[in-house]
Order: structure tokens, then C-alpha cells, then sequence
């Protein structure tokens, strides 16, 4: 009886630990990675590498599709059942959720950035110029910056775009493509975001300054930041802007009010991004580590990636992470604390099959918990026969 009574604790204990979700999945793509996306739901996230791959990554560990886009892949965006992915040599693809080519155009100058609108309907591109594209792929209007375009950001409703450029400008468009203001910074403007509404534009840049603006233009709210803005991100509601800096200092404000809290990494602040109500804060370093912050500012978990972490995107409640970092790609459930995988995963681009070793949120995984159920029974059957 009493053998009976442990055989059904064991499997009370170990068999929830089969169908427990991973904490985090792993891949390498085939190459450094220099941009990731995250659908909306969390469900899975695409990346961008520099040997020309796009890949998708699940959140369950396996790989659908992967794709050649023939060079070097700088940026992708995620919306609607929608990829888009800019390349180096001005390429602009747009696959469907499960890796299909609808179109593929050409721009002048390496892409830099590219973002949706809020219905897919129309992306925005950053190269030398701006450049929107509608669903079918058909250019509506290019309009010259006259500098580099590293930073580009879309309204949910469709109907305003902004951009910073290398010399400093910043742009509020419509998609008519009428310029109906601009705005200077002293330096290049690195980052750029509208709120889902576009009544608040949020724009950083080398000039060590933080500028928000509302729809109409005018003077902006700027906040001295004592170093280089590497790196911005709004929330969908407006109601917060984080700005990573250069030398690891990371910012969180209420645009057109006040410092809300500051954290220190441990190096340069290259990627940020924050939810749709700002209830979780990510950020990548150059030192390698992935951070999640509450909106709070109580810092959640950090991850050692093991090299400069260039890219990071939160799902639309914060619920799930990815991050690329060197040549790794990464999706995390924000809810665990992540723990290091010990072992190799299995290159992404040599196969659409799966490539992630799951890690749940207390180290143990599903296949150990069953052989430890195994290894137990077949002790007591030993024991009976004996």
C-alpha cells in the first residue's frame, strides 16, 4: 500500500513537468543576429541575421521556416500575420506568417528600420530616405531626408508616420507623405516612437537630450539626459518612454512629466522595448545581459546571453521576450526566471525542424522528470521481486 501510495505522489509531482511551457527557447540561426520581432500574442518571434537568414522561432522550440533573403538582413518587424524584413543592399521583403513570399522591392541605400501600420495595411521604410509601400507592394511616396533614416515608427491607425535622420531632423508625416512638421536635435537622432494614437512622439539622440512632442509639433518636452540616447522605446498608451544610454544607464519617463525611475546596467544600453501599458521593461547590453523591469523599476530577472545583446521585443502584455545576441536567438516567458542552458542547440538554418533544448522555470526538464519516474518504479518492482 504503501508502495502504491508513492508511485501516485511521484506522478503527481514529475508528470505535470511534461507538459510544463519552457521558460525560455534557444536557436542559432546561421549567423549574427541583428534584429528580432515578436508577435503581438507572444507565440513566436522572427529573426534577421547577417548571412541573409529570417527565421521563425516558436515560443513551444520549434522552427517553422526559415528564408533566404539573399543578403544581409538588418531589420524585421512582426504585425498582423505579417513579416517584413529590410536588407543591406536595399531589399524589402514581405512574407506571410508561415514563411511565404508576397513581394519583394527595392530601395535606395541599405534599409535601417521598417514599421507596420497598425493594420499591416502599409509599411514604412528607413533607408536613405522614408518610403511607404502598401500591401501589395506598390511604392505611394519616397521623400528625401537628405541624411541616413535610422529610425522610423507607424501609428496604429495608419495615418501618421515619424523619422530621424543622421542629421538630426525629425519628421512627423502623413501617409499622403505631407510633411506637416520637423524638428531638430543637435546630433543624429537614433531612435524614434509614436504613441498608438500619435498624440505623443518620443525621439532620442546623440545630442544627450530626450525630446517629446505632441501631435501638433511646437516645442517639445527635452530632458537632459548627461549621455548619448543609443536607444528609445514608448508605450502604446504613451504613458512611458524608456531611453537606454550610452555607459549603461537606463531611463524611464511620463512623457510631459517627470523621471519615473533609473537603473544601471552593466555597459552600453543597445536595445529597449516596453509593453503596450508599459507593464515590463526590457533592455540588451553590450556586455552581453538581457534585463526585465517592472513598470515600477524593481528589476525582475537578468540573463547572460554571452555576447552584445543587439535586439530585444516584447509581446503586447509583456508576457513574453525575445532578444538576439550574437549568434542567438532567444524567446523567454517573462513569468520564470531564466536559467542557462548547459547544452549545445542545433543550428536553425540547416533544417525547418526543432532546434531549442526547453529549459522550464525551475531547471528541470520534462524528459528528466520522466526518467526519474521510470527509474523509481523500476526500483520498487526490484524490491517486490526481491
Amino acid at each position: 500500500m504503501r508502495r502504491t501510495a508513492l508511485i501516485i505522489a511521484l506522478l503527481a509531482v514529475l508528470i505535470p513537468a511534461v507538459g510544463a511551457e519552457a521558460a525560455y527557447q534557444t536557436l542559432s540561426p546561421g549567423g549574427v543576429v541583428n534584429d528580432v520581432a515578436i508577435a503581438a500574442d507572444g507565440k513566436y518571434m522572427v529573426v534577421g541575421t547577417e548571412s541573409g537568414g529570417i527565421v521563425c522561432l516558436q515560443r513551444d522550440g520549434r522552427v517553422p521556416w526559415n528564408v533566404s533573403a539573399g543578403s544581409a538582413v538588418t531589420t524585421v518587424a512582426d504585425a498582423g500575420g505579417y513579416v517584413a524584413a529590410g536588407t543591406a543592399t536595399g531589399g524589402v521583403i514581405l512574407l506571410d506568417r508561415n514563411g511565404n513570399r508576397y513581394w519583394t522591392a527595392n530601395v535606395s541605400g541599405p534599409v535601417r528600420d521598417i514599421a507596420f501600420s497598425g493594420d499591416a495595411r502599409f509599411l514604412a521604410v528607413g533607408s536613405d530616405r522614408v518610403t511607404l509601400f502598401d500591401h501589395r507592394g506598390e511604392e505611394q511616396w519616397t521623400l528625401s531626408t537628405k541624411a541616413g533614416v535610422p529610425s522610423v515608427a507607424f501609428t496604429a491607425d495608419g495615418n501618421y508616420i515619424v523619422a530621424g535622420s543622421d542629421s538630426g531632423t525629425i519628421y512627423f508625416i502623413s501617409r499622403r507623405g505631407n510633411v506637416i512638421w520637423q524638428a531638430l536635435a543637435r546630433d543624429a537622432v537614433t531612435a524614434v516612437d509614436v504613441s498608438q494614437d500619435g498624440s505623443v512622439v518620443a525621439a532620442g539622440s546623440r545630442d544627450r537630450v530626450l525630446q517629446v512632442y505632441g501631435r501638433a509639433g511646437g516645442l517639445p518636452w527635452a530632458v537632459p539626459t548627461g549621455a548619448p540616447i543609443l536607444t528609445l522605446a514608448l508605450s502604446e498608451d504613451g504613458r512611458v518612454v524608456a531611453v537606454g544610454k550610452e555607459g549603461g544607464d537606463i531611463e524611464c519617463y511620463r512623457p510631459n512629466e517627470a523621471l519615473l525611475w533609473a537603473n544601471r546596467t552593466e555597459s552600453d544600453v543597445l536595445a529597449v522595448d516596453v509593453s503596450r501599458r508599459g507593464e515590463v521593461v526590457a533592455a540588451g547590453t553590450a556586455e552581453g545581459f538581457v534585463h526585465l523591469w517592472s513598470g515600477d523599476g524593481t528589476e525582475r530577472w537578468s540573463f547572460d546571453a554571452g555576447a552584445p545583446v543587439g535586439a530585444v521585443a516584447i509581446s503586447e502584455i509583456g508576457d513574453y521576450l525575445a532578444a538576439g545576441a550574437g549568434e542567438q536567438a532567444f524567446i523567454f516567458r517573462t513569468a520564470d526566471v531564466p536559467v542557462p542552458q548547459a547544452g549545445p542547440t542545433e543550428n536553425a538554418a540547416s533544417a525547418p525542424s526543432p532546434a531549442a533544448t526547453p529549459t522550464t522555470a525551475d531547471g528541470a526538464g520534462a524528459l528528466i522528470g520522466i526518467a526519474g519516474f521510470i527509474g523509481v518504479t523500476a526500483i520498487l518492482a526490484r524490491k517486490r521481486r526481491g
